[in-house]
């Protein structure tokens, strides 16, 4: 995954080749500025210009100048991971001899447990940073049994010379020892001042070299730099054991995007020639590492970000619609990487969802000076995807769809989310992503009418028959979806519309009446179910009183289910009740074509949530309509 932003970023580091470290931010922890060519006590007044404090969620210190210097030498000083540490102890956390990074506990000797002095702590780590363990490191990269001879002049030829060239310079051996010594003479009295002050996490302290009488100008920089390079170059693939030379050029197995230890021996190919399963060159690889290293510092952690091929790593630039991005998803605690894609289109995202009401809903109108005067309703259309995930979110997953809800997992709740709401969550969240994110609904496409109406029986369980408006417009928001991506077809919506009005004509009308397909008796019947369970008089009714209807099998069941509620209601029902019963004789009489419910089971269910025809008002109704 990493590697297929080095090309992007590569372009961004040429125009800025400070890109990293113009978005690196320092941990929480004491920064201290040091000069070995000068006792404690010389530097101590002016103690307060060289250090800063570093605390979470505190804005960072207006020392710009001093903040810049930290910022550079600290990314050139800390090393790539725990398991890639300098110190064989994991006690010291820097990587070259003239940074000293360790944990406050540690460097106090406050650890509980803790086996090592702070001075054997030095001493073992200065110890590491000796030239002939440097040079094992780097021997180590070529395969095979090569000598250190033979490792140098290889790279010799490279642009890492210098700093192999400065490895067994004297200008490195007497930097090492004078800093020794000014430990050895001075840490007592460091210790005791840093007791003093209030801070967390770490001590950092760094050693500035720029002495006019020992080094030449900005020697400070250079050696930093030459320092970082002697340590990271070694250590940059996953593991030197799958290092090869192709072409007179070094490849290795990447470090960001997998690894081979004994946990993961899957990664290894067994029954091939190639064991690891990549390989890319060493400059690639070093890219990878500041790319992942820029995604860090400058990008929002558990939020998908989307870079542009051209413009996403550049500062200041906004991404064209023209081109396609790189959607990139990074876990806040390791900074690792858990969700990539290349999407090679515009992504700038457009929704333009018509909320219909195919259902023909009603509520209390403005104007009530007439009795039971009821308003169609009509819903703003969604014109922007902001919009669109709020309202999929609250009304079929009780707001669980929010923000980046593809890499978490929401809590069962009784009553409210139910093991069956996750396992439909989980099931078409990937299709939702796409849609909200890339502005394709293909992979959305094939399952959305099956979940979200799933989605709304579940809810419909525990929903209180007086919210049951809430299920009906979100009903109508499926069905509006549904025909949206149905455009050029026949779609649920405009059947369920069309068999609506062809049912009110037909219990208008003074004719006998009776049924022309399934899809009518099935709307018919989710009518009279929600009718006649009006009539129930128990308490604190919820949508669960509609089960046995939605648990019937075929055409038979529910109609017996129609007949026992008629009975155990009929009391309740005038005898005159026309428009009742026709349609109870429409029901009960017809005969159909296909004797399992199967697909009709959408239409029982819009027939539950329509405005119930047998509670709108006309002329001949008029006397004839219960208190239900």
């Amino acid at each position: 995954m990493i590697k297929d932003l080095v090309a992007s970023f590569e372009k961004a580091k040429q125009q800025f080749p400070t890109i990293v470290q113009d978005t690196y931010k320092l941990k929480e922890g004491l920064y201290v500025r040091l000069n070995p060519y000068q006792s404690w006590d010389e530097q101590f007044s002016e103690i307060k210009r060289n250090h800063l404090i570093i605390r979470a969620k505190e804005d960072e210190p207006t020392r710009v100048d001093l903040l810049q210097w930290f910022k550079q030498r600290d990314y050139w000083s800390s090393t790539l991971d725990s398991n890639k540490s300098v110190d064989g102890k994991k006690q010291v956390h820097s990587c070259h001899p003239f940074a000293l990074f360790m944990k406050r506990d540690v460097f106090l000797e406050e650890k509980i447990g803790n086996k090592y002095s702070l001075s054997a702590n030095i001493d073992r780590f200065l110890m590491a940073t000796q030239a002939n363990q440097i040079k094992d490191n780097w021997e180590r990269l070529l395969p095979g049994k090569k000598k250190h001879t033979d490792a140098l002049l290889f790279f010799g030829q490279s642009a890492y010379a210098p700093a192999l060239d400065y490895l067994d310079s004297p200008e490195r051996l007497q930097g090492i020892e004078r800093v020794a010594a000014w430990y050895a003479d001075y840490v007592g009295p460091l210790v005791n001042w840093v007791k003093g002050l209030a801070f967390k996490n770490y001590i950092k302290l760094f050693f500035s070299l720029d002495d006019p009488a020992a080094s030449t100008p900005q020697a400070c920089e250079r050696l930093y730099g030459y320092e970082y390079d002697l340590y990271v170059i070694p250590k940059i693939y996953n593991s030197n054991d799958y290092n090869q030379l192709v072409d007179e050029q070094l490849v290795g197995l990447p470090s960001n995007d997998m690894t081979m230890n004994s946990k993961k021996p899957f990664m290894e190919h067994t029954t091939m020639c190639i064991q690891a399963p990549d390989r890319v060159p060493l400059q690639q690889a070093l890219l990878a590492k500041e790319a992942t290293e820029w995604l860090a510092s400058s990008k929002p952690k558990y939020r998908m970000n989307k870079l542009g091929y051209e413009t996403g790593f550049v500062p200041g630039t906004n991404r064209s619609n023209l081109e396609g991005a790189l959607h990139i998803y990074m876990d806040g605690t390791y900074n690792e990487l858990h969700s990539f894609e290349n999407v090679p289109f515009p992504t700038s995202v457009s929704v333009e969802v018509d909320w219909m009401n195919f259902l023909q809903l009603r509520r209390e109108g403005k104007d009530q000076s007439k009795d039971d005067e009821r308003e169609l309703i009509y819903y703003d259309p969604i014109r922007h995807v902001e919009v669109l995930q709020k309202e999929i979110s609250s009304r079929f997953f009780r707001g669980r769809m929010h923000q980046e809800f593809l890499f978490q997992t929401p809590d069962v709740k009784t009553k409210e989310f139910t093991g069956v709401m996750l396992a439909l969550f989980l099931q078409s969240r990937q299709g939702f992503h796409d849609w909200f994110t890339k502005g394709t609904s293909i992979s959305l496409r094939g399952q959305f009418a099956k979940v979200t109406l799933r989605l709304i029986e579940e809810q419909l369980k525990f929903t209180e028959l007086s919210r049951m408006y809430v299920l009906a417009d979100t009903m109508n928001l499926r069905l509006s979806i549904d025909k949206m991506f149905h455009e050029g077809g026949v779609s649920m919506a405009g059947r369920v519309l069309n068999i609506l009005s062809t049912l009110r004509e037909k219990l208008a009308a003074e004719e006998v009446a009776e049924c022309q397909s399934d899809e009518e008796f099935y709307v018919l019947a989710g009518q009279l179910a929600r009718y006649l369970l009006s009539l129930s008089e128990a308490g604190n009714k919820t949508g669960s009183i509609y089960e046995p209807f939605l648990r019937s099998r075929n055409s038979s069941q529910l109609k017996r289910q129609v007949s026992d509620s008629y009975m155990l209601y009929k009391h309740k029902i005038r005898f005159e009740f026309r428009k009742f019963n026709t349609a109870m004789s429409i029901v009960m009489s017809y005969e159909l074509e296909q004797e399992q419910i199967g697909d009709m089971y959408e239409l029982l269910l819009a027939g539950l949530f329509a405005e119930n025809l047998f509670y709108e008002k006309s002329d001949k109704d008029k006397g004839e309509r219960t208190d239900g």
